[in-house]
């Protein structure tokens, strides 16, 4: 969804860790990443992948915002951070 290629596509949760994530997880906060987006050293858990997580954090947390929520319900969606 990021750079339009299949190869070896997997599904990334842009907002990572343990407690909320999976009770606010929906298609919003989950993408498909070619293996290239998602390991590679440009990809969101390659060396320098941190500029694309933030831009997909950054693209996720805008999304909550258009659909109204508040800032502390976006907080809460964004594992207790904004971006």
């Amino acid at each position: 969804e990021v750079c339009g290629s299949s190869y070896g596509v997997q599904r990334h949760h842009i907002i990572g860790g343990r407690g909320k994530r999976r009770q606010h997880e929906t298609d919003l906060s989950t993408i498909y990443l070619c293996w290239h987006c998602h390991h590679g050293t440009e990809g969101v858990h390659g060396k320098n992948g941190r500029p694309l997580a933030l831009r997909l954090k950054r693209d996720l947390q805008q999304k909550y915002f258009d659909m109204g929520l508040t800032e502390d319900e976006v907080r809460e969606r964004m594992g207790g951070r904004l971006y």
